[in-house]
């Protein structure tokens, strides 16, 4: 069925209602927990260091690094807080947010944070690993939700044991939700396939369930053939699945991939970022890996060092994955800090080489950005000046009528 979806009709679906994985006891993703993150700017300095990074500015003639050397956020979800959205995202230091989708509910969000500030907003859409059992690929699944479910490796929950599951909204067909992610990517050329992946520590809130397998297996597949057939960058998630995610980059090869890969906040060995880097084909090629410290400084700053040290020039991308756009700034100072520490560079030589990154990896988005808004600047100067000869005009026909009333009059 969802290969025949794959290239299925455009229609959208006015049903947004699903069970969020992404969310904790209170009702926040798991990523936007309560951080500590200083507002400070990381200051041009020789120094390396992750402590410098975060001293606050000793005056306000201070680089911030992110806005000198433009630097954008590779991955995050500021349509998770509506609120501070609201109030615009001008001044933000980061030049990008590549803002991810994670399910047909939050596509209209992204969608409209990409209309707002369309300079600034790269709109990435796709169904990430927590919400996997809530699209379906087959009809039968809507029918028997409990097929998208595994239970857990111990046996101490089963689909049975949860009847609000099984008689709530069922999953959202095929039919429904997959066109209109083709119909998403295809109106928004600039647009990116994200955030999707596999999940091996999912569950289901609630419950010891976890979103399929097997099912979490068919998505990234869909995913990542929809982004090689449109020729679109594409953001992964990946947990306790590297293994699979590089059988399955081998077997669909260079046609099958998309033209570049993100592993975003990447939480693999030192050994799997020379094997990505190494598949066949030229895949290894377009493989990139995008670090966080709200998720990767969870497993020790040890191994963030080692694998941010690891990763080839040009293929480290830094985001914040943070969940609210009040956040982003922070979260991109702290890991630049690490990765200058990391590769033994001082900040700005890291700032550059992040944001150089960054626009090799988005540079079709970039291009058509840049376009767009010179193309709405041009279109709005000609609307000016047809709106300016048309008043003059009106004056012409004006003054020529006055004139008529006078020569009458006398």
């Amino acid at each position: 069925m969802w290969k025949r979806c794959l290239s299925g009709s455009q229609s959208r679906s006015a049903r947004h209602r699903i069970v969020s994985t992404r969310s904790t006891a209170a009702g926040k993703p798991r990523s936007c927990r309560a951080t500590t993150h200083s507002p400070l700017r990381v200051t041009a300095s020789a120094s390396s260091s992750s402590a410098a990074a975060r001293q606050a500015p000793a005056s306000m003639g201070e680089e911030d690094l992110l806005v000198k050397f433009g630097i954008g956020d590779a991955h995050c979800h500021p349509q998770d807080d509506p609120a501070a959205c609201a109030a615009g995202l001008g001044s933000l230091s980061a030049r990008y947010l590549a803002v991810m989708g994670t399910r047909a509910d939050d596509w209209e969000a992204v969608e409209q944070l990409s209309r707002r500030e369309p300079g600034k907003v790269i709109p990435c859409f796709g169904v990430h690993p927590w919400f996997a059992h809530r699209h379906a690929l087959e009809s039968d699944q809507v029918a028997h939700p409990a097929s998208l479910m595994d239970t857990p490796p111990n046996g101490k929950d089963d689909p049975s044991r949860h009847p609000e599951l099984m008689s709530g909204p069922p999953p959202t067909a095929p039919e429904t939700w997959l066109p209109r992610l083709r119909g998403l990517l295809r109106a928004h050329p600039h647009s990116v396939v994200g955030e999707f992946g596999l999940d091996r520590a999912a569950v289901v809130p609630g419950t010891r369930l976890q979103p399929s397998w097997s099912h979490q297996l068919a998505l990234t597949e869909l995913h990542l053939r929809l982004a090689s057939e449109l020729r679109r960058p594409a953001s992964l998630h990946c947990v306790q699945g590297y293994g699979h995610l590089q059988d399955m980059l081998r077997r669909l090869g260079p046609e099958g991939c998309p033209p570049k890969i993100m592993l975003h906040s990447y939480g693999g060995s030192v050994d799997l970022i020379k094997g990505f880097t190494k598949l066949p084909g030229g895949v290894g090629d377009r493989i990139y890996f995008s670090f966080s410290s709200v998720i990767n400084g969870r497993q020790g700053r040890t191994k963030l060092l080692q694998r941010l040290a690891a990763v080839p020039v040009g293929r480290l991308l830094l985001e914040s994955d943070q969940c609210s756009p009040t956040r982003v700034d922070a979260g991109l100072r702290d890991i630049l800090a690490a990765a200058a520490e990391a590769r033994g560079v001082g900040l700005e030589q890291a700032a550059a080489e992040a944001a150089e990154a960054f626009r090799d990896f988005y540079a079709d988005s970039l291009t058509r950005m840049a376009r767009e808004e010179t193309a709405a600047a041009a279109g709005g100067a000609v609307t000016a000046a047809a709106g300016e000869a048309e008043e003059e005009a009106g004056d012409a026909v004006a003054a020529e009528e006055e004139g008529s009333r006078r020569q009458e009059g006398g």
